[in-house]
């Protein structure tokens, strides 16, 4: 009989984080059975899910307590041989829950995916953070998705084991599927303009103002259009910004694409303008369409990625003047650009999908 596995992921959605969890899935998949557990599942990944052979529990309740209680019910229904708890949130329920009502005899492996930092700007992470120092010494290991945050995370607790997987970001298909439509009927292709893409949720995080902000100081100088693939409670904000600015014609918003590379490889540039993150996929995947990239050099993920700035741009977290000027830059001086992107291959061969997979593999053959 297999072992079996539990993903714990509060809220399965349509972001990086879930489709790096698909991937390390498919892998262990092929020697444990694999179960997910979530208090909520976007429909965008059912067919993979299918296909793997996942099975999938979702806790109904949307209150704390009652959510305590039903997944201490399924942990129990379950008996998961190893629990992959993933974000700080389920990790410090999943070991709560350990120590009070399983006496410490689950496995379980903390995943961390964003900087502490981002727990620390409000109450509610910051009560987070405190219940982590309390009760990460009880995990078996904790995994973080980039150098600098396993660094983050050392500081949690003595004696923790922490090392550092990278994403397996780019799928084996992942160059057919930047190909395999094309996207010309869209209006912003259909003006020739450059294109500034940006991909994400459009929340207070992923700061996608300050891109507006940078392209108000530039868009009397530099004509091209803003597209950005997501959606969030900021969507109106940045509508109403570019309507207030009077270049609400270069904006194009969309709805996150299951397959996003189409988009991406007929855009100029990749802006990411976030305040945290972990290990921003898209990052990668733009690098790897050889595309430029501009990033905020925020915690954590975009120095590492971009090798301090030797692959593309990095400015300064909310300062939108300086994103504003590396994108003249950009437009304005090509020998830079073209100096910087014979670095990407240097920064492409730190992620390997196959070796960061048969890490994970690895790991968790070694607790049993």
């Amino acid at each position: 009989m297999k072992k079996k596995i539990v993903f714990y992921h509060p809220y399965f959605e349509d972001g990086g984080v879930e489709k790096t969890n698909l991937l390390i899935s498919a892998k262990l998949s092929k020697k444990y059975d694999i179960f997910f557990l979530s208090h909520s599942f976007s429909k965008k990944f059912d067919n993979e899910i299918k296909k793997i052979g996942i099975k999938k529990i979702l806790i109904p309740s949307s209150r704390a307590i009652f959510g305590f209680l039903k997944v201490i019910r399924i942990y129990k229904k379950i008996k998961p041989d190893l629990v992959l708890s993933l974000q700080t949130y389920a990790n410090v329920l999943t070991l709560m829950i350990n120590k009070f009502f399983f006496s410490n005899n689950l496995k379980i492996i903390c995943c961390e995916r964003i900087s502490k930092k981002r727990y620390e700007s409000n109450l509610k992470g910051k009560i987070i953070l405190i219940l982590a120092k309390l009760f990460y010494r009880y995990s078996k290991l904790v995994i973080c998705n980039s150098k600098e945050l396993s660094q983050e995370f050392k500081s949690i607790s003595k004696n923790l084991k922490v090392i550092h997987i990278y994403n397996p970001t780019l799928k084996s298909n992942f160059n057919l599927l930047s190909k395999k439509f094309v996207v010309k009927s869209k209006p912003f292709f259909k003006k020739k303009k450059p294109i500034l893409f940006s991909l994400g949720r459009l929340d207070y995080n992923k700061n996608n103002l300050m891109l507006l902000k940078a392209y108000n100081e530039i868009k009397n100088k530099i004509n091209c259009n803003i597209v950005l693939m997501g959606d969030g409670e900021q969507k109106n904000v940045l509508l109403d910004y570019a309507a207030k600015n009077d270049f609400k014609k270069n904006l194009f918003i969309y709805n996150f694409k299951k397959n996003p590379y189409p988009y991406l490889l007929k855009s100029d540039v990749l802006v990411l303008t976030s305040r945290t993150e972990g290990l921003p996929n898209v990052l990668i995947e733009a690098l790897a369409l050889k595309k430029f990239v501009i990033s905020t050099k925020c915690p954590t993920g975009p120095k590492e990625i971009l090798l301090n700035g030797k692959t593309g741009f990095l400015v300064k977290n909310d300062d939108y003047k300086d994103l504003a000027n590396k994108i003249k830059i950009y437009f304005q001086k090509p020998q830079i650009v073209k100096t910087k992107k014979k670095n990407i291959p240097k920064s492409l061969s730190q992620f390997s999908p196959s070796k960061s997979l048969n890490k994970y593999q690895e790991v968790v053959d070694n607790l049993f």
